[in-house]
C-alpha cells in the first residue's frame, strides 16, 4: 500500500498536515547555492501536527529541526564534520517561499566551511538523514539535543513537551 504522503507534493503536504494554505506572498530572496542539503524546493512551511503541534517542513515537506549545541543568539552552527552526514544544514540558494512563518525570524549563518545555512528564530536549520520520508521525526529528542522546530523557532511540542 502506497503511503499518502508520497501521493502528496510538498504544497499539498503542506496543507494537509496542517491546514495551511499557501498564499502568494513574495518571496525572499536568498543565495549562495548549496553544495550539499535536502532544500531542493527552497520553502519554508508552518503545518501542525496532531503529536508535536505547530512545526516547519521544508519545500519537500521534510520536518526541519533545531539543535541545543548550537547558539540563536548570536546565531551559531556547532554541527560540524562527522554530524553534518547525520544532520543537514538547510542551505540558503535562491527564491525562499515563507508560509505561515514570521519573515522577520527567518535568517542565515556563515558556516565554518564557507556555505550559508538557514535559521529560524536564530536557529540554524538541519534535515535528519534517519527520516525516510516526508513528515517523519524521527530526530524528535534526538541524544536529548535535537527537536522539531516550531515557527517561532522553538521546540515543536503539544502540552507536556521540551520546554524551549
Amino acid at each position: 500500500m502506497t503511503s499518502w504522503r508520497r501521493l502528496l507534493g510538498p504544497v499539498a503536504l503542506a496543507a494537509a498536515l496542517g491546514g495551511c494554505t499557501v498564499g502568494a506572498e513574495p518571496p525572499v530572496t536568498a543565495s549562495p547555492a548549496p553544495t550539499h542539503g535536502r532544500l531542493a524546493d527552497p520553502g519554508l512551511f508552518a503545518v501542525d501536527s496532531r503529536v508535536l503541534g505547530p512545526m516547519v517542513i521544508d519545500g519537500q515537506g521534510y520536518v526541519l529541526y533545531r539543535f541545543d549545541g548550537d547558539s540563536s543568539a548570536p546565531p551559531r552552527s556547532n554541527c560540524v564534520d562527522e554530524c553534518t552526514a547525520r544532520w543537514l544544514p538547510v542551505l540558503v540558494h535562491g527564491e525562499l517561499r515563507v508560509v505561515g512563518i514570521d519573515r522577520q525570524l527567518v535568517g542565515n549563518v556563515a558556516r565554518a566551511d564557507g556555505t550559508v545555512q538557514l535559521t529560524l528564530g536564530g536557529w540554524p536549520l538541519y534535515g535528519f538523514s534517519g527520516d525516510r520520508m516526508p513528515g517523519d521525526t524521527n530526530g524528535q529528542d534526538h541524544a536529548k539535543g535535537w527537536w522539531v522546530i516550531a515557527p517561532n523557532g522553538g521546540k515543536a511540542a503539544r502540552a507536556g513537551g521540551p520546554a524551549d
